[in-house]
């Protein structure tokens, strides 16, 4: 069977790519590549009155494999996507929508904040390298927002590719940038598939099980990066997770965003604003990000409360030519499971700005402490490697908000343009452990720190370490 299939989009041109062969055997049985269901026996048992188990047997087709498969299109896996296939990996990048984005599209979330301190001290653009490139493509296509609803008193010319804190930007825009870039480098591309669970050999994790019109589908892999923001690969794994906090109303809340047209130029200083077009912050709702009927109820009680506002709105003077254009795909949720990694970022280590001589990021985005936003007295804190390798499971690497923290110091480095800083990290080690046959956790750190260095990204360490 040949490394890639027809299932799979290229994203630009396949000449030059590294071809292999794949036996479904080598797998060690665990996945067979015959059939899309075989010797399926269901049977019903009840466990206890409330409950009944079906039980199913199945053989899933291997369809594809590639070195290194990106789970989920969030800004970091998009970044984490471009990183791998740059350092060389044969690299297929896998989202549930028909296009790409995550929280920053189908959220509606337009801003994507943390690029340096939103205060001085900000002399620092701490998020640079593959993130920079996508902003500058935003920024050609002509995709960068009028206005943001955050303040920010250091002026920055973005034009010239000197990004400030936030950088508003046109949801369209940025799902073509995205296109662009991943056509640029190569990388294969799924739409429309939702990552049901890992292959796994033990404690191994061999490649992900999609589901799809196409039926339930292998796609093996070298190494996984687990971009799907909740660490769905590698809780499903088997990794060690963290629910934080222990108090379910300290829960960052889930948010409805939503797009107004009509707005008159200016006159909402709280959106971030496109001519007479203002993405605003609608109702929240708290719960389980992961519960599927938590995450139902948010969707119909935060969408039903809109409306009501929307037309309280339209009944005020000067709002009558306001109108509903559009509402995110789903719910914005920005804090679920936290996977226990090889060190978890405390928050002293963001109030201090402790060093690690494992930084792959920089995350310079507030972060929320004893109840109010935290600003930093230096200009961000390190990411360690070690925080991007879970514990108890092998040849994945965390992304985005999947990262090992505390609540505080994650609250910071969840924000989308760290979260790009991490996927431009974990894309990097995710390339050199496929290409090298060394588990993630055993990767040399100097020479991905020295990588990272040369797609210029910011780790304040010069231009290479010895």
């Amino acid at each position: 069977m040949s490394k890639h299939n027809s299932n799979a989009q290229t994203v630009g041109s396949e000449s030059g790519i590294r071809r292999r062969q794949f036996i479904g055997a080598a797998m060690g049985g665990a996945v067979a590549a015959t059939g899309i269901l075989s010797d399926v026996n269901a049977a019903r048992s009840a466990t206890r009155p409330d409950q009944d188990i079906y039980r199913e047997v199945i053989q899933t087709p291997v369809v594809a494999r590639y070195d290194v498969v990106v789970a989920g299109g969030g800004p970091s896996g998009v970044i984490a996507a471009l990183a791998a296939a740059r350092s060389g990996a044969e690299t297929l990048l896998i989202e549930r929508y028909g296009f790409l984005g995550g929280n920053g599209t189908a959220g509606l979330m337009t801003c994507y904040n943390g690029f340096r301190n939103q205060r001085p001290p900000e002399a620092l653009q701490s998020v640079k390298g593959i993130p920079a490139q996508y902003i500058a493509e935003i920024v050609r296509l002509g995709g960068v927002a009028d206005a943001v609803s955050y303040p920010m008193p250091v002026k920055h010319d973005i034009t010239k590719g000197d990004i400030p804190y936030c950088v508003g930007f046109d949801p369209e825009a940025a799902k073509v940038a995205a296109l662009n870039m991943l056509k640029k480098e190569g990388v294969r591309l799924r739409l429309h598939s939702c990552v049901a669970a890992p292959m796994l050999e033990g404690n191994r994790v061999t490649g992900i099980i999609a589901e799809s019109k196409s039926g339930r589908q292998a796609i093996a892999a070298d190494i996984v990066v687990d971009a799907t923001g909740d660490g769905d690969i590698a809780a499903r794994a088997g990794a060690s997770v963290v629910k934080s906090p222990a108090k379910k109303s300290d829960l960052l809340r889930m948010t409805l965003m939503y797009r107004l047209g009509g707005v008159p130029v200016g006159s909402d200083k709280g959106a971030i604003c496109i001519g007479e077009r203002a993405v605003k912050w609608g109702p929240a709702f708290q719960g389980d990000g992961t519960d599927v009927e938590t995450l139902t109820t948010a969707e119909v009680e935060t969408r039903l409360k809109l409306w009501d506002q929307i037309e309280a709105r339209r009944n005020k003077p000067g709002s009558e030519s306001v109108y509903l254009m559009q509402t995110a795909t789903g719910i914005g949720v920005r804090e679920t499971r936290h996977i226990l990694g090889g060190y978890v970022l405390t928050v002293q280590n963001a109030i201090e700005g402790t060093r690690f001589d494992d930084v792959v990021a920089i995350s310079s985005n507030p972060m929320a402490y004893q109840g109010k936003r935290y600003f930093y007295k230096h200009e961000g804190f390190d990411v360690p490697y070690r925080s991007l390798v879970p514990k108890g499971v092998e040849n994945v690497v965390l992304t985005g908000r999947c990262l090992s923290a505390e609540q505080d110091p994650f609250w910071s480095a969840r924000a989308m343009a760290g979260a790009m800083a991490i996927g431009h990290a974990s894309g990097c080690a995710a390339a050199m452990a496929a290409k090298s046959s060394v588990p993630p956790r055993k990767l040399d750190v100097k020479a991905l720190q020295n990588l990272l260095l040369s797609q210029n990204a910011e780790l304040r360490m010069g231009k290479r370490i010895t």
